[in-house]
């Protein structure tokens, strides 16, 4: 099982104004601090289901305070939102499951008399030309289309109260498309694998790791 992470984070400057907005919220919550330059609470809303959650952090986000709540799932993808001054002014949702998707799809069309869930661990033949789709499907325009519908709403420059000039270019350029998703002839990886610890490099916050508000709330046993 990979790593599940997720939670709300903000500069610690802010520690004061979200303490207090916290103590009246109607759910369960935790409060952490990250490392030296942020915090972050856990709501028992985990994934900002409830219109009440959402408005929550738009309303907190209203008093100045720039909230990011970030998810990893490792095995599926990652993502995040950006609220500020009442508004959600970024996000982005990142999967890793969309080529296998669009590759088994594929191959059921190519293929519709073979069941590639029980051919693929004992058919070599089958094996490759599941492989051979693939490979075709990382590197086509309708992939990077796909992945393109995640990032639509990256606004880069909303960071700029919460990082430097420098680290909102770095982001700039981490969510550029085309770099996102090329792929490498000799070994097939994927700048999209490696985006989610470039983001947290870029912003601080290696230390949001295996952390979520169910791991919490059961004292570190789950």
């Amino acid at each position: 099982m990979g790593e599940f992470t997720t939670g709300i984070l903000y500069p610690r400057k802010y520690e004061p104004k979200v303490l207090i907005a916290l103590s009246k919220i109607d759910q369960s919550y935790f409060h952490r601090n990250v490392n030296g330059d942020w915090n972050a609470f856990f709501l028992q809303d985990e994934w900002l289901q409830t219109s009440s959650t959402v408005q929550f952090l738009l309303q907190l986000s209203k008093h100045y305070v720039p909230l990011l709540w970030f998810h990893d799932a490792e095995d599926n993808g990652w993502g995040f939102r950006l609220f500020d001054a009442g508004y959600e002014v970024s996000s982005a949702t990142i999967s890793y499951s969309l080529d296998v998707e669009m590759a088994e799809e594929e191959f059921g069309r190519l293929y519709p008399d073979v069941n590639l869930q029980e051919r693929i661990t004992d058919s070599e033949d089958v094996r490759q030309k599941y492989e051979d789709i693939l490979d075709r499907v990382v590197r086509s325009e309708l992939y990077r289309r796909e992945i393109g519908k995640g990032i639509t709403r990256i606004r880069p420059q909303s960071f700029n109260r919460i990082t430097g000039p420098k680290q909102v270019q770095q982001l700039r350029s981490l969510f550029d498309l085309q770099l996102l998703t090329d792929v490498d002839d000799e070994t097939g990886a994927s700048l999209l694998y490696d985006s989610v610890d470039l983001f947290k490099e870029i912003l601080g916050i290696e230390e949001m790791v295996w952390v979520n508000y169910a791991y919490l709330a059961s004292g570190g046993r789950e």
